[in-house]
């Protein structure tokens, strides 16, 4: 819904009206009737909200997303009061802050769960648990190649299905060869150039499936390709053969492969497997809370919850998609407390189960490398995080070898940091983005492009052919081809100012979430993975940097809505997304770096 200029304009004073009302009234209470007004006050300001976001809103998306905003809105507000109570020599208490933090930390957290309104039924993720369930649990079988392929030749066999749906208990009746056998059918080739295929093509040779099977396995992989298909549509179905297919590390097939063996597929089990993640999630902000305190975890969740790159629709009701994250965020939390060996290890196992986490250890390899280059040696905490790294690493490989086989991360690169990396997404972002889309010279110049030259989404897209992004993809791989030496030139120079401004810091949790400004340079992610940017909010932390890091964090969640709004094809809403994460990561190392120069951080106690 777009409101009208004469609406838009009586909804902002009747906003200006209310809150100059609530301080006049606050102003001329005192005491215990003060403490009243504010709950009552702020009871009623927010139903309104939300009130008046029912009344104005029918979309139930744009409404979180404007209350996503308006939750970040809210906390820049909180902070220049702050200022101004510091300002008059009146600070605000430590309870009030700390209420005030835990409960837009909470109210973020909701809106991440879209107010608990999910997009689908039963709380699990089909797409997602399709891939990762399936893929874990057949991976001896299957590798990172062959689910889409086998789950048609085991369509193929299972042929008229005459059933009840799994979800609903109404009949249902699906010819499963049919649809496999049907001309237009296409599934993506994940062994060979990753381009959507003819299915026939596959369905010619079924031994190169039926062959990696025994007579057992193969009925379970068909029960459970079964109750996949019954429980999406034939359309939602057709699309997830066109995904890319299964592609965790070896490290993260281990734990996915013992819990995705426990049951067969079933609507209790994926909802059971969909409920590991909420465990994550949960101990993640107890541990930000532990360790940071109420403060920086209000911070951390208005930002998990409120930005726009990763919201709940990727992988909320997905199977154990957020264990990186608690592992990535709980090494800076035991760090932050001094467990050393153990905050080594929960990096190692975040690295091992996503690959891209471990680029934060450039923050860590930067301080150790300066240590040598001045004493020849480690400290103390160095050495018990260089045994805990080694003992963690040690043991989790092994034991993945032993799961998956010796080959498994030789399939792992060429599947998923070979073939995968390469093929361009929709829905990527990072520094290789901003450069392949466009470079900075000709946004700077015309703004975006028009025409097909350009290789934008808007111009390129061919619906005519097998993949109609094809065209968008080989153009964007071009560029960046072209535009490389840019990239590296950026690399160098925010390498550069990070060498510069914890060259005198001793704070390894400090190190690793500025670091996180590597992950945006260094990787292309899919753009669901950009919560690890909450690390940012730890940097709110040093009390002469708070105000700077979470204004900075709040105004990339505020324009992150805004650009998801602004924008309509994927290319250029998250080349914007990935500009603003590039900028948000980027801004506390040109605050630190005066202050590193005067060695503020450095200390036995910021280890």
């Amino acid at each position: 819904m777009k409101l009208s200029p004469l609406l838009t304009a009586l909804v902002f004073f009747a906003v200006l009206a209310v809150f100059l009302g609530v301080m006049l009234v606050d102003r001329l209470l005192h005491g215990r009737p003060s403490v009243v007004f504010r709950w009552v006050g702020f009871s009623a300001v927010f139903g309104g909200f939300f009130l008046a976001l029912q009344l104005l809103f029918t979309d139930h998306g744009m409404a979180v997303d404007i209350t996503k905003a308006a939750l970040a809105v809210v906390a820049a507000l909180t902070i220049f009061y702050e200022a101004y109570r510091v300002a008059i020599f009146r600070p605000v208490s430590e309870k009030w802050i700390k209420l005030v933090s835990i409960t837009l930390g909470l109210a973020a957290v909701l809106t991440y769960f879209n107010g608990l309104k999910f997009s689908y039924t039963k709380y699990y993720h089909r797409w997602d648990q399709y891939h990762y369930y399936m893929g874990a649990k057949y991976f001896p079988e299957l590798g990172y190649d062959g689910l889409y392929k086998c789950a048609a030749v085991a369509q193929n066999q299972i042929g008229l299905y005459k059933g009840t749906h799994p979800e609903t208990g109404r009949t249902l009746v699906i010819d499963m060869s049919k649809e496999v056998t049907h001309p237009d059918k296409k599934i993506r080739n994940l062994g060979g150039d990753n381009l959507l295929k003819p299915a026939a093509e596959f369905l010619a040779h079924p031994e190169q499936c039926l062959s990696l099977f025994s007579p057992e396995r193969w009925d379970d992989f068909k029960k459970d390709v079964t109750f996949f298909r019954a429980v999406s549509d034939k359309n939602f179905w057709e699309d997830m053969q066109k995904d890319h297919g299964f592609n965790p590390p070896p490290v993260w097939t281990v734990a996915g492969k013992f819990f995705a063996d426990l049951k067969p597929a079933g609507v209790g089990t994926l909802q059971l497997l969909a409920g590991l993640d909420l465990i994550y999630l949960a101990a993640m902000f107890g541990a930000i809370y532990w360790a940071f305190g109420a403060r920086v975890f209000g911070l951390a969740a208005l930002l998990f919850g409120c930005q726009a790159p990763a919201p709940f629709a990727w992988t909320g009701g997905a199977f154990l998609r957020q264990d990186w994250l608690f592992y990535l965020v709980f090494s800076a939390c035991l760090l932050k407390k001094q467990y050393f060996a153990l905050g080594a290890a929960s990096l190692v196992y975040a690295a091992l189960l996503r690959i891209f986490p471990g680029l934060v250890v450039i923050g860590w390899l930067t301080i150790v490398g300066f240590q040598l280059y001045r004493h020849r040696t480690l400290t103390k905490p160095q050495w018990r995080m260089l045994a805990g790294g080694v003992i963690a690493a040690a043991i989790l490989m092994a034991a993945s070898i032993r799961v998956c086989g010796k080959d498994s991360y030789t399939q792992f690169y060429e599947h998923t940091l070979k073939v995968h990396d390469q093929t361009p997404l929709t829905n990527h972002m990072g520094l290789r983005v901003l450069v392949g889309q466009s470079t900075p010279i000709e946004i700077a110049a015309i703004g975006f492009g028009k025409g097909p030259d350009w290789g934008r989404m808007k111009y390129t897209k061919n619906p005519n052919l097998t993949d109609p992004f094809q065209v968008w993809k080989d153009m964007r791989n071009a560029r960046y081809t072209k535009y490389r030496p840019l990239a590296f030139a950026l690399i160098g120079l925010f390498l550069a100012l990070f060498a510069l401004t914890v060259r005198r810091m001793k704070s390894m949790w400090l190190a690793m979430s500025l670091a996180q400004l590597f992950i945006v340079l260094l990787s292309q992610l899919t753009c669901y993975y950009y919560t690890f940017m909450i690390l940012g909010a730890f940097v709110a932390y040093i009390p002469h940097l708070r105000m700077r890091v979470e204004l900075t964090l709040l105004g990339f969640t505020i324009l992150s809505q805004v650009a998801w709004r602004v924008f309509y094809w994927n290319d250029d809403r998250y080349w914007m997304l990935s500009l603003l994460s590039l900028v948000a990561c980027a801004l506390p190392l040109c605050w630190i770096y005066p202050s590193s120069q005067r060695n503020a951080e450095s200390g036995p106690a910021s280890q």
